[in-house]
């Protein structure tokens, strides 16, 4: 049984590490258990530098404050709009699970824009142990879009 679970925690490491998409994952003691690749590339922080910290915001904010992930552990989904007012919703495909487009300016050298999505993770008893946040760099697609606007503004 032992020998099990390591083989079905290795399995779980492989598959998040896996992920073509940034992700991270975090404890009810907002601690980060899991950084991909993906995430440490797009952050340009290690996965080392945060595992078993509470510093998952430095890759995306100057100074501390929640992630979207940090709310759903705290169970403070009212605090959701004070953090992300007018840019999150909540998710038409999974309860307890949040979606949002924001800018970063601390994110590379001229920032980059993500769709992020945070979701609740439960025990087998529906307990609250952690949530894993999810990212997505939109920033040339974001930036098309405005070259678009421009083109249509000329054209007037």
């Amino acid at each position: 049984m032992e020998q099990s679970l390591i083989d079905s925690e290795k399995r779980l490491h492989s598959v998040i590490q896996g992920f073509s998409i940034p992700a991270f994952v975090i404890g009810k003691d907002h601690k980060v258990l899991y950084w991909n690749r993906a995430l440490a590339r797009l952050s340009k922080i290690p996965a080392s530098e945060v595992i078993g910290t509470n510093q998952h915001w430095r890759a995306f904010y100057d100074k501390e404050r929640p992630c979207m992930a940090d709310l759903l552990v705290d169970s403070a989904l009212a605090k959701v709009p004070k953090w992300y007012s007018g840019k999150y919703r909540k998710s038409d495909l999974i309860e307890e699970s949040y979606e949002a487009t924001d800018f970063f300016p601390v994110l590379g050298k001229k920032g980059r824009w993500l769709r992020f999505t945070a979701a609740a993770i439960r025990d087998s008893h529906g307990d609250l142990v952690g949530a894993v946040e999810t990212l997505e760099d939109i920033t040339e697609q974001k930036e098309a879009e405005e070259s678009l606007k421009k083109a249509a503004r000329v054209k007037k």
